[in-house]
C-alpha cells in the first residue's frame, strides 16, 4: 500500500506478510517520487505491535523514504527467509518509541546492516531474523541509547554473510536481553565486533548485563565472542550452549570471563566461574 493508506490504518496491531514471491517493498515509494515527500511525523500503522515478514524472496526493504517513521507500539519483529533484504528502512530514519527493531543510515557505512542509527526503539522485546543473506552486521556501530533497551530475546540464524552482531557500544545499551541465540551463520567470526574496543576498555559497563542464556551453534568461522584486554562479567548467565564452533578456542581473547551464576554448559550441570578456562580445556582435550 501507499504511505497515506498506511497512516490511515489507525488500529492495526498485527501485520503478517508471507510467501509473496514478487514483493519488493511493503510500503510503495511512489508518493515521494511524485514530489509528495512525507514531511510529517504521523506514523505508519500507529498501533502496530507485531510485524512478521516471511518467505519474500525479492523483498529489499520495508520502505524507502527520506523522512522519519514512527512505530510507537511495536514490540515483536520477525524477518524470515527474505534473502534480498539488507535494510529495514532504506535511506531513511525510523522513530519507534515502543518498537523493537528499526534501522537507520549510518553515514553510508551500513549498506549491509539491517538496523542503523537514526531511530529510537526503546520498547522492543523480541527480534528474530533468519535467512537474511545480504546483511553483514545486524546493527550499526552507533545507535541511540534506548534503541534496544527493552529487548528481551534476540535470535539470529541462517544469515550466510553475517560477520558480527553489533558493536560494544550497542551491546552495552541492550540492558534487558535475557536470551541470545546465534545459529548457522557461516561467515560469523565474532559476536561483538572489535571496532570501538578502546572505548569499551575505558568503561566498566558490562555487555548484555542481564544475559541468562547464550546459544552458539553451527558457526564454523567463529573465533571468539569478543577480543578485549580486560575481564568481562556476565553476572546473571545461567546456561551456555556452544556446539559446532570448531574455530572457537577461547571465549574472550586476551581477557577473562566471570560467570558466577553459570549452572549449565552444553546441557551438563556444571559450575563454571570462568568460561574462558572451560573452553580452553575443552579445545585442548
Amino acid at each position: 500500500m501507499s504511505p497515506s493508506v498506511a497512516r490511515g490504518l489507525l488500529n492495526l496491531q498485527g501485520l503478517v506478510i508471507c510467501d509473496c514471491q514478487s514483493m519488493e517493498e511493503v510500503i510503495i515509494e511512489e508518493e515521494e517520487q511524485q514530489g509528495e515527500e512525507i514531511m510529517s511525523y504521523e506514523p505508519l500503522f500507529p498501533r502496530l505491535k507485531v510485524l512478521v515478514l516471511q518467505l519474500l524472496p525479492k523483498l529489499r526493504h520495508f520502505f524507502l523514504t527520506k523522512s522519519a517513521l514512527e512505530f510507537p507500539f511495536l514490540i515483536e519483529v520477525g524477518i524470515f527467509d527474505c534473502p534480498e533484504m539488507k535494510m529495514f528502512v532504506q535511506q531513511g530514519s525510523l522513530s519507534t518509541p515502543s518498537v523493537e527493531s528499526v534501522n537507520y543510515d549510518d553515514k553510508g557505512k551500513a549498506d549491509d546492516t539491517m538496523f542503523n542509527s537514526k531511530v529510537s526503539c526503546p520498547n522492543l522485546e523480541m527480534l528474530r531474523i533468519s535467512g537474511a543473506h545480504r546483511i553483514t552486521s545486524l546493527c550499526a556501530h552507533q545507535l541511540p541509547t534506548p534503541y534496544f533497551s527493552k529487548l528481551d530475546i534476540l535470535m539470529v540464524s541462517g544469515c550466510s554473510k553475517l560477520r558480527n552482531l553489533m558493536s560494544p557500544s550497542v551491546a552495552r545499551s541492550v540492558l534487558n536481553l535475557r536470551v541470545l541465540s546465534l545459529k548457522d551463520c557461516q561467515s560469523m567470526e565474532e559476536v561483538i565486533t572489535e571496532e570501538e574496543q578502546e572505548e569499551l576498555i575505558m568503561t566498566n559497563v558490562p555487555l548484555f548485563p542481564r544475559l541468562e542464556e547464550l546459544k552458539l551453534k553451527l558457526l564454523p568461522k567463529l573465533r571468539h565472542f569478543f577480543l578485549m584486554k580486560r575481564a568481562l562479567e556476565f553476572p546473571f548467565l545461567i546456561k551456555v550452549n556452544i556446539h559446532d564452533c570448531p574455530e572457537m578456542k577461547i571465549f574472550v581473547q586476551q581477557g577473562s570471563v566471570s560467570t558466577p551464576s553459570l549452572e549449565s554448559v552444553n546441557d551438563d550441570r556444571v559450575k563454571v566461574d570462568d568460561l574462558n578456562k572451560w573452553i580452553q580445556e575443552r579445545s585442548n582435550s
